[in-house]
């Protein structure tokens, strides 16, 4: 795989995380997560399509407009490693974090893991 597409899917991935509409997310998934993904983060452990867009929906319930940015990305093999920002809808820093992210044989995402500070 390719920088210049680990680099596409995971801007798609970003993406995916503001859309607010499931149907639209969908689409977005389709072309950046593998069907049987697994998200794991300190608040939550999901699979699959669903799973994942129903925590993404709350998520936007409680950031509403929230985003994510990435400020750095390590890759290497099929992994990458991606520090970011989480804003706010008026673009406001609300918190830092790492993911790690596993690439599937087809380049999509396969598996991604986040850490951050919970309060």
């Amino acid at each position: 795989m390719d920088s210049d597409s680990r680099k596409s899917t995971l801007e798609t991935y970003g993406k995916s995380w503001s859309e607010t509409d499931p149907s639209k997310r969908l689409k977005l998934f389709e072309q950046c997560l593998s069907p049987d993904c697994v998200y794991t983060d300190p608040n939550s452990q999901v699979t699959g399509y669903d799973q994942f867009s129903e925590y993404m929906t709350e998520f936007q319930k409680s950031v509403p407009g929230g985003a994510f940015v990435a400020t750095n990305l390590n890759s290497h093999h099929d992994r990458s490693l991606m520090h970011w920002n989480m804003v706010d809808g008026k673009g406001d820093i609300l918190s830092q974090g790492a993911s790690f992210l596993l690439y599937g044989i087809d380049g999509r995402l396969q598996q991604m893991t986040g850490f951050f500070e919970t309060t």
